[in-house]
């Protein structure tokens, strides 16, 4: 059945997050490294973005959501996703949903809208300043998170997919060198991250183009 799972998008983007999913969960896949708007991505998304999973007949956009849907549709009894209906699952769909909202849409996007992109958007640097300090208040509230699950993961003992997206965020922090001040902040996080990118499944995907 996973073989006609296929990946478009480049490593270099949000698509990280599903090819290490992929990688965690040893599907067999196809891996196409489109960039944003390339004639692949076009074809699979009316928006021209990446990621996009194709599953057979099924196609879907949205890298959090692909991840779920993976945890849920092969992820046995892997626990990277939790099962529907327990409170795990819902602490796990509110840990992603503050990631995706809270951390890349509004804090790293912005930054990467109005200054790395900001030829195109325009530079307003009080939007920047104000995304990097509400990125930092998220980060704590995740740095929190770990400790009250006990953890060393987000949501406790085991590595979730919730945490792929959270480290994958914290990649893009360091590229922009927003991170070194939440690590000074927030006891704990780096090693945190550490520990997940030690992870055999992420060394693999970080080698794909």
């Amino acid at each position: 059945m996973s073989s006609s799972l296929k990946l478009i998008g480049s490593a270099q983007f949000r698509s990280f997050r599903n090819l290490w999913m992929l990688e965690e969960l040893g599907l067999a896949y196809t891996h196409v490294p489109a960039r944003p708007h390339s004639e692949e991505a076009n074809a699979a998304n009316p928006l021209g973005k990446i990621p996009t999973l194709v599953d057979g007949e099924f196609t879907m956009n949205e890298s959090a959501a692909i991840n779920t849907y993976l945890g849920d549709r092969y992820g046995g009894t892997s626990g990277l996703v939790p099962v529907p209906g327990t409170f795990e699952r819902g602490r796990y769909e509110q840990v992603v949903t503050m990631l995706q909202s809270e951390l890349d849409a509004q804090g790293l996007w912005i930054h990467r809208k109005h200054e790395a992109l900001g030829h195109i958007f325009g530079t307003i640097p009080d939007a920047v300043t104000h995304a990097k300090s509400h990125s930092a208040k998220v980060v704590k509230v995740l740095a929190d998170t770990i400790a009250a699950s006990g953890g060393p993961y987000l949501l406790g003992p085991g590595f979730s997919a919730a945490d792929i997206m959270c480290v994958h965020c914290l990649n893009w922090a360091d590229a922009i060198g927003w991170v070194d001040e939440w690590h000074e902040s927030n006891a704990g996080l780096k090693q945190y991250a550490e520990l997940c990118r030690s992870r055999e499944a992420y060394v693999r995907a970080k080698q794909l183009p």
